[in-house]
């Protein structure tokens, strides 16, 4: 039921906000055609597109915002998130600012431009960002010896894994780093869809 009636809700909440089907596309990494036929009856949007708008569309999303921010700052853990859209530092753990702290001091800094290895490589790939916005990537892990090709902090061998969580129209990526052997191989260990993980 809630999938016939996602496209009114959706064409009612842009009107009463004044956001456009073009934003609404780029934010869930569809076409703007693809929002139209939602709006028009013409299709439904997949269950976890479903999911994504009633999120955006939602107030509760900068409150679970704020509680992530709280909860990131106080770790010891290395962690970071970074906003999606231009890979930009959010938080930082007190395990980060005490390993790399200049890196920690870039919040707001734009640094899509700046990554390198395997980060470059999955946040340079339009189709895996299309597919994140999308909600379909869950989770990756890879091994690297840094991220950005600015100077910076020491570089050494971690493994790190990314969740990718979304807080209404923002899309973060929840980062976790850890000391690795230093022989251990560099490049992308797994990549695990949502799918996967509803139906383990």
């Amino acid at each position: 039921m809630l999938n016939a009636t996602i496209g009114q809700l959706l064409r009612d909440w842009r009107k009463a906000t004044g956001v456009k089907q073009d934003t609404i596309a780029q934010m869930l990494g569809v076409s703007q055609a693809a929002v139209s036929h939602w709006e028009t009856g013409r299709d439904i949007p997949h269950r976890r597109l479903t999911g994504r708008i009633l999120d955006i569309m939602s107030g509760t999303a900068k409150e679970r915002l704020s509680v992530d921010r709280i909860a990131l700052k106080s770790q010891t853990s290395v962690r970071a998130s970074f906003d999606l859209d231009g890979v930009r530092l959010v938080m930082a753990s007190k395990g980060l600012e005490q390993a790399w702290p200049q890196f920690s001091q870039l919040q707001n800094t734009r640094l899509i431009d700046n990554l390198v290895d395997e980060a470059s490589r999955f946040l340079h790939d339009d189709d895996f960002v299309r597919s994140v916005r999308r909600g379909e990537v869950a989770i990756v892990s890879a091994v690297s010896d840094q991220h950005i090709n600015l100077e910076l902090d020491s570089r050494f061998r971690h493994r790190w894994i990314a969740v990718f969580r979304n807080y209404g129209h923002r899309m973060l990526v929840d980062m976790t780093y850890e000391p690795c052997d230093p022989d251990m191989q560099k490049g992308v260990e797994s990549l695990t869809y949502y799918d996967e993980v509803a139906t383990a």
